[in-house]
């Protein structure tokens, strides 16, 4: 039987092949566990941020993967799992079946991370029958959820409405200290084998939407993950040293496979994917 609520919310992304279909059911579904930890006091401890913050609220045109916070205040004993059931009933209201899978925690890390995880030959089956076969049976969607438990100081919060499937409020950063955020991975992530161009794209739509940095906050995160020493001060001047250096070492080639399965042909930012691009932005950071 066709869950035609779950339906029309994925034809609202106009998919017009299988795996834009996909994307926009994983998006349909990150707003469903958004508007499930809303109910609760979830975002009165925790702050909405990264590449899917920004798509749902900003605009950014292309889809994410994850969805990420981190703890307004540090908190050792939060359990994500205390909000599991505000997320399920949400998801059990409009009929999706699911599983949830939690990575073991180590000590030595601060983050806590699981993973609701859909069949991919279901949701298609509720929405899409006519294409269900062409769904391997054993395949899954996966939704991570990732929590950063200890924070640091410097970002500036604000509330969004979310509208479906719930009209809940969602605390973000603002647009300033997500640059910043954005920035910190930019300089900061290094992957052993490619390059995540995800980071770089995302980093050309704060500059095309002429967003400033909130530095506070972006020296604080340098300093907390060894970019930068306790008593080391960080300036626009040093950035833009920095972004130059680590622009010329990037093989913009390698970003763009990274990015392409997120974004559409016609994207008018991965047409600018190129050193000269990355480096002349540079003088736009304020």
């Amino acid at each position: 039987m066709i869950n035609n609520i779950f339906l029309k919310q994925i034809e609202k992304y106009n998919p017009n092949n299988i795996e834009g279909i996909k994307n926009s059911m994983k998006e349909v579904l990150q707003d469903i566990i958004l508007s499930g930890l809303g109910k609760s006091d979830f975002f009165k401890k925790a702050v909405f941020y990264g590449g899917t913050s920004l798509r749902i609220f900003r605009n950014l045109p292309r889809f994410s993967e994850y969805l990420d916070f981190t703890l307004i205040e540090n908190d050792k004993e939060f359990e994500l799992s205390k909000y599991f059931p505000f997320i399920k009933k949400e998801l059990e209201s409009l009929n999706l079946e699911f599983d949830i899978r939690q990575k073991e925690k180590r000590i030595e890390t601060t983050v806590e991370s699981c993973y609701f995880c859909f069949n991919l030959k279901r949701l298609f089956e509720i929405s899409y029958p006519e294409l269900s076969d062409k769904i391997i049976s054993n395949e899954s969607l996966n939704i991570k959820i990732e929590i950063e438990k200890n924070s640091f100081l410097g970002g500036v919060t604000e509330m969004k409405l979310l509208t479906y499937p719930s009209l809940v409020q969602v605390r973000t950063f603002n647009m300033e200290t997500l640059f910043a955020s954005k920035l910190i991975a930019v300089l900061n992530r290094k992957w052993k084998t490619r390059v995540k161009g995800r980071d770089f794209y995302d980093y050309l739509f704060y500059i095309s939407e002429s967003v400033s940095v909130n530095m506070i906050f972006l020296e604080n995160g340098l300093r907390k993950f060894g970019y930068l020493n306790d008593n080391e001060k960080y300036d626009i001047n040093r950035l833009k040293i920095d972004l130059k250096n680590r622009f010329e070492e990037i093989d913009f080639n390698n970003a763009i496979n990274d990015v392409k399965p997120f974004i559409s042909n016609d994207d008018r930012i991965i047409q600018s994917f190129n050193k000269d691009i990355f480096i002349a932005s540079i003088d736009l950071i304020k």
